[in-house]
């Protein structure tokens, strides 16, 4: 799958479960706009179209990318420093980092470690793929040959933010009860794991029209390439424009109608667009697990692109 951007540039859709830090942590990061989930997270997650889950622990489940703190201190923060490793982790971080800073007003930095001068010239690379669209960090390769040196050397008041799987010298390090990362960064840290997107952060209302709807009224009243029918919420058909533009305008559309194909709210953005292929086009129907339909997802052309025939997928 071809990287992109771990969360939106604009506002984030953060929910959070009950732990310590956690409320503080996500209304910081959706601008005091944060929602707490219900008993189903699954749900609540999907209904918010969340972009982050901010909770007290890493879960197995990756339906979202995951935000944990660790002793967090939003008043002993005087700057956040991203953790950076290389992947999609640590472009995460450095993105909960850039808004921590601008939530707090205080500044921001993206470190890398490097145990010897071999390896410096991949932590720099590390530094500018998690750093890309944020101009306003500073960038530093540090030498230390053990996590411990390199949290010791944090200036005070730092919190930390880093990749749930990144760098195995930093997980070794919070693993830990935390005595020395509390020392080293007395406002905390945060842990992040990025989760691919999935159809319902995305999707957009849902569009379609009733199984007795003449072909010719529906030709007037949309230009979607595939039109979904639903009955009573479900999906229940598509009809592909081709159809509907030669069709005669009183025959209704459960005439033209093939089976339904349609993509569930949290599958990944990538089935989206393998089934966009054979679609048309975009925009491609999204159904709950009962079948009602929920919305329309657009992929992007780098979704697109890698589930084409013969798309290549980034590493």
């Amino acid at each position: 799958m071809a990287e992109g951007p771990s969360i939106p540039a604009g506002e984030w859709s953060v929910v959070w479960a009950r732990g310590h830090g956690c409320p503080e942590l996500a209304d910081l990061l959706a601008g005091g706009r944060a929602i707490r989930t219900g008993p189903d997270l699954r749900a609540s997650c999907v209904e918010a179209r969340a972009d982050l889950l901010v909770g007290r622990r890493l879960i197995p489940e990756d339906l979202v990318s995951l935000a944990v703190p660790y002793d967090f201190q939003p008043a002993a923060v005087r700057a956040v420093v991203a953790a950076v490793a290389g992947g999609p982790h640590s472009r995460l971080a450095a993105g909960v980092a850039q808004r921590l800073s601008a939530a707090l007003d205080v500044p921001v930095s993206l470190l890398a470690v490097s145990p010897e001068p071999g390896a410096d010239s991949r932590a720099w690379e590390a530094l500018e793929r998690a750093g890309d669209g944020l101009a306003s960090a500073e960038r530093s390769v540090r030498r230390a040959a053990n996590p411990g040196a390199a949290v010791r050397a944090l200036p005070p008041g730092s919190l930390l933010v880093l990749g749930a799987s990144e760098g195995t010298w930093w997980r070794r390090h919070l693993a830990a009860p935390g005595r020395q990362l509390r020392l080293a960064a007395p406002a905390g840290a945060v842990v992040v794991r990025h989760a691919p997107p999935r159809c319902f952060r995305i999707m957009e209302e849902p569009v379609a029209m009733g199984l007795h709807m003449p072909a010719g009224e529906a030709r007037r009243l949309t230009d979607l390439p595939v039109l979904p029918v639903a009955e009573e919420g479900r999906l229940v058909g598509l009809v592909h424009r081709r159809r509907l533009d030669d069709a005669d305008p009183a025959q209704p559309l459960s005439h033209l109608m093939e089976a339904p194909r349609a993509v569930q709210v949290d599958d990944p953005l990538e089935a989206a667009a393998a089934l966009a292929v054979t679609l048309d086009g975009t925009p491609v129907p999204v159904i709950d697990s009962g079948g009602r339909l929920r919305g329309l997802v657009r992929p992007g052309p780098a979704e697109t692109n890698s589930a084409a025939p013969g798309g290549a997928h980034a590493g």
